[in-house]
């Protein structure tokens, strides 16, 4: 397995345990947890979510050429240049 491979997979296993993390927090927050729970929370979705494409771009799933995308974009969605 690569390094970059091996980068990856340590980048999901660290977002798998601040999932569990954030879970943990919002639990222990009773009915209304605190607002900075659901910023941690929403932060950690948008970083799986970056993960994801780049995983997808390693694994050589769905590669996308930066000059098919729109104007402005590298070809990833939701990512700017």
């Amino acid at each position: 397995m690569s390094a970059l491979l091996r980068a990856v997979d340590a980048l999901n296993d660290r977002l798998i345990a601040a999932i569990d993390i954030g879970e943990a927090l919002d639990r222990s927050g009773g009915e209304e947890p605190p607002a900075w729970v659901r910023v941690y929370r929403t932060q950690i979705e948008a970083i799986s979510e970056a993960a994801e494409a780049l995983e997808t771009l390693v694994r050589g799933i769905g590669v996308v050429d930066p000059d098919i995308g729109p104007k402005g974009r590298n070809g990833i969605e939701g990512s700017i240049e």
